[in-house]
C-alpha cells in the first residue's frame, strides 16, 4: 500500500486506524490453496478466524472458497453472518460452556472435543457426531505463548498414556459417531520439521483408531501455524508447507486403506501482511538516554509488542532518509506501552503518520479499551478503493452497558 494512499486514509478516517489491503488477502488465499494441487487426498482449507474477525475480511476469505476454524460462539456467529457453510466450520476450543456447546450443535458445525467433559456435554445437548483435538507433544520452536502442542500445554487430548484413545473410545461407547481428529501445534512456525513430526503422529493415531476401534475418519485436521516475515527471518512458503505433508499423507493413506480429507487452518499467513496500523505522531521527546516518538496508539490497539516482545517494521509515511534512533511510545499509562524500540527513522515531527506493518493478524482482534480508550476504525482497500468496514468507537459507547445503582445517584 503506497504512502500517499495511507496518508489519505489517515486524514479521511482519523487515527489510530487499521487499514487492510484486500488484494493481498486474496493473493495469499489463492497461493495457499494452489500449493496443495495434486495432493494425494482432498484438501479443505479453513481460515483460523481468531487472527482477524472483521465481517468484511471473513466474507472476502469465504468468497475464496475457505471454511473457518472458530474458537468461540462469537467467532461462530461472525462466520455464519459472513456466509461460511456450516459444514465447513470447525469449532475448536479448550473450554466450552453448555451454552457454547448448544450453539455449536444447533448451528450444525463440526465440533472438536478437547477433553472428556466435552464428550459428555456434547452428548447431553443432543450432539451426534464429534471430532477430537489431539495433543501430539510436538515442540514447534516458536514463542512459548503460542506453542500449543507441548506435553505441558492446556490444549488437546494427549496421545501419551492413551488419553486421547480412551476419550474416543468413550464417545463410541455412549453412542457418538467420530468424524475426525485435529491438532494445532502452534503459530508463526518458521520450519517444517515440527509439522512433519505432528503429521506422522496424527497418521499413527488414525491407524490405531482404525485397527482397535474400527473407526474410519472423515477428516484429519493438521491445523495451521504457517509463519510470516516480521523482520528479516526465513519463513516457510505454502509450497514447502504442503510438501512437508504430501509424502507423509500419501504413505499414511496407503497404510490406512482409505482416504480421509486433510484439513489445514491458515490464519496469520492469510491476513498479517495485509494490515497496517496507522498512528499520528503527537510529539517528540528527548530524555538523557533516548528520544521518544509519542503516537496516538498503544497496546490497546496492538498488544503484540508488549505481550510477545513482537517486532513490527515501522516507517514514517512520505519520509525515507534515516536520521536518528527513536523509541515509538504508545499513549497508555504503562511503561511497557512501547510499539517499537530503537528504530532508526527519518526526522519525525508532530502530525507525521507512523505506519506499523504486518498488523493484519492478532491486531484488532486482540485490542481492548484499556485506559478507557475507544477502539480504532478499520478500512479495507481493494484495487485502490477504500471501504470503511468498522466505525471508530466513540467515548460514549464505552459506557453503553454500564449502570450506576440508584442508591449511588
Amino acid at each position: 500500500m503506497e504512502d500517499a494512499l495511507i496518508v489519505k486514509l489517515a486524514r479521511e478516517y482519523g487515527t489510530p486506524l487499521y487499514a487492510y489491503d484486500g488484494d493481498v488477502i486474496v493473493d495469499r488465499c489463492r497461493k495457499f490453496k494452489e500449493a496443495f494441487k495434486g495432493f494425494p487426498v482432498a484438501v479443505r482449507c479453513c481460515y483460523a478466524a481468531k487472527a482477524n474477525t472483521n465481517l468484511a475480511i471473513l466474507r472476502l476469505i469465504e468468497k475464496e472458497g475457505y471454511g473457518a476454524d472458530v474458537v468461540s460462539t462469537g467467532e461462530l456467529d461472525a462466520c455464519l453472518k459472513a456466509g461460511f457453510d456450516r459444514e465447513d466450520i470447525v469449532y475448536t476450543s479448550n473450554g466450552k460452556s453448555e451454552d457454547d456447546m448448544k450453539a455449536a450443535v444447533a448451528a450444525g458445525v463440526n465440533v472438536t472435543a478437547d477433553n472428556v467433559s466435552d464428550v459428555e456435554l456434547f452428548k447431553k445437548v443432543g450432539g451426534k457426531t464429534i471430532a477430537f483435538r489431539v495433543n501430539p507433544d510436538v515442540n514447534a520452536n516458536t514463542h512459548p505463548k503460542i506453542s500449543t502442542a507441548l506435553r505441558e500445554s492446556k490444549f488437546g487430548l494427549h496421545i501419551q498414556n492413551d488419553i486421547a484413545f480412551k476419550a474416543v473410545k468413550k464417545a463410541r461407547e455412549i453412542g457418538l459417531e467420530v468424524s475426525g481428529i485435529h491438532c494445532h501445534i502452534g503459530s508463526n512456525i518458521k520450519e517444517t520439521s515440527a509439522f512433519e513430526e505432528a503429521a506422522h503422529k496424527m497418521i499413527a493415531f488414525a491407524l490405531k483408531l482404525k485397527d482397535e476401534l474400527g473407526i474410519r475418519l472423515s477428516f484429519i485436521d493438521f491445523g495451521g501455524g504457517l509463519g510470516v516475515r516480521y523482520k528479516d527471518e526465513a519463513v516457510v512458503t505454502p509450497e514447502a508447507f504442503a510438501k512437508a505433508y504430501r509424502n507423509i499423507v500419501a504413505d499414511g493413506i496407503g497404510r490406512l486403506g482409505y482416504k480421509p480429507e486433510c484439513w489445514f487452518e491458515p490464519g496469520r499467513y492469510l491476513v498479517a501482511e495485509s494490515g497496517f496500523l496507522l498512528a499520528e505522531v503527537l510529539s517528540v521527546k528527548e530524555t538523557p538516554d533516548r528520544k521518544f516518538i509519542n503516537v496516538d496508539a498503544g497496546f490497546n490497539a496492538l498488544i503484540r509488542p508488549a505481550m510477545y516482545d513482537a517486532y513490527h517494521h515501522i516507517r514514517v509515511a512520505g519520509k525515507k532518509e534515516e536520521d536518528d534512533v527513536y523509541d515509538i511510545a504508545g499513549y497508555l499509562c504503562e511503561s511497557g506501552d512501547i510499539v517499537g524500540r530503537e528504530r532508526r527513522l527519518p526526522k519525525v515531527s508532530a502530525g507525521d503518520i507512523i505506519i506499523v506493518e504486518n498488523a493484519g493478524a492478532y491486531g484488532f482482534s486482540m485490542s481492548s479499551n484499556y485506559n478507557s480508550m475507544p477502539q480504532p476504525a478499520e478500512v479495507l482497500v481493494r484495487k485502490g478503493r477504500a471501504d470503511l468496514i468498522r466505525e471508530r468507537e466513540s467515548i460514549q459507547e464505552l459506557y453503553i452497558r454500564q449502570r450506576i445503582p440508584k442508591d449511588l445517584l
